[in-house]
C-alpha cells in the first residue's frame, strides 16, 4: 500500500486540548467555558516556562544590522530572549564579536569611540507594554555605513492566540506539549493524577530536548590575551 507522502499532522489549539482533557481523565462533554479559559491560560504558562529550558533551535533567527556612524546600541526584534552568536561583517568578511558582561560594558572608558566593533552587551528588559525588548550595545562605536553586525537570536514561542490557531511548536514537540497540557489540567481537576501526568511530561520533553539540539560537536577552549582579558 502506498503512503500519503504527506507531512502536515499539526493540530490546533482546540485538538490539543481536547487530547489534554481525555489524558487528564475528564468527560468532554462536561467541559465548560470556565475550563476553556483555563486551559488556554495554562498553554501560555507552558509555553514560557519551555523559554527557560535551553535553546529551541526552531526559534533562532538571523538579524542583520547594518551600522550607523557613532552608533553603540541597536533593538532586536520583539520577542528575544538572547543572543547566541555575533559576528561583524565588513568588506565580506566575518570576524567573531565578543560577549561581555553589564559591568564590563559599564567600565568602558570611552564608548563613543569609534572604530571596528568587536564585543558586545546584551541589555534584557521588559518595555512598558509587557513586551521583551532585547538591546545590542556594541564597542567601538560604528565608523562607517558599510558595516553590518549579524547575530544569531533566539526568541519567544509565539502566543497561542485563539483556539482554531496552531501552535509554535514543530512536530517533534506535540507529544511533549500535549502531555504537558495534561498535567496542568489534572493539576486543577484532578489532583490524584497530577504526579503521574507530570512525570510523563517531563520524560517526553526530555525526549524531544534530547533531539534538538545541533550535531556538531563542541569545542571549548579558553584564550587570553593581553588586551581582550579571558575570552
Amino acid at each position: 500500500m502506498a503512503t500519503t507522502g504527506t507531512f502536515i499532522t499539526d493540530p490546533n489549539l482546540a485538538a490539543y486540548a481536547d487530547e489534554a482533557v481525555e489524558r487528564a481523565g475528564l468527560d468532554l462533554q462536561q467541559i465548560v467555558s470556565q475550563h476553556l479559559i483555563s486551559i488556554r491560560r495554562s498553554v501560555g504558562f507552558i509555553l514560557s516556562r519551555w523559554s527557560n529550558k535551553g535553546f529551541r533551535q526552531w526559534k533562532f533567527t538571523q538579524v542583520d544590522h547594518t551600522t550607523v556612524v557613532d552608533e553603540n546600541v541597536f533593538d532586536l526584534p520583539a520577542g528575544t530572549i538572547d543572543v547566541q552568536t555575533v559576528v561583524l561583517r565588513r568588506n565580506g568578511v566575518d570576524t567573531e564579536m565578543y560577549p561581555i558582561s553589564r559591568s564590563d560594558y559599564l567600565i568602558i572608558h570611552d564608548k563613543a569611540l569609534t572604530g571596528r566593533p568587536d564585543r558586545y552587551f546584551i541589555n534584557r528588559r521588559r518595555d512598558t507594554d509587557g513586551t521583551n525588548q532585547v538591546e545590542l550595545f556594541f564597542w567601538l562605536s560604528g565608523e562607517n555605513i558599510t558595516d553590518r553586525i549579524i547575530a544569531n537570536v533566539y526568541g519567544q514561542i509565539e502566543d497561542p492566540g485563539n483556539a482554531q490557531n496552531t501552535l509554535d511548536i514543530p512536530f517533534r514537540f506535540q507529544e511533549a506539549f500535549v502531555a504537558a497540557l495534561a498535567a496542568k489540567i489534572a493539576q486543577k481537576y484532578q489532583p490524584d493524577r497530577f504526579g503521574e501526568l507530570i512525570a510523563e511530561s517531563e520524560v517526553l520533553f526530555r525526549e524531544a530536548k534530547d533531539e534538538d539540539h545541533e550535531s556538531a560537536p563542541m569545542v571549548i577552549s579558553v584564550n587570553y590575551d593581553r588586551f581582550y582579558g579571558r575570552r
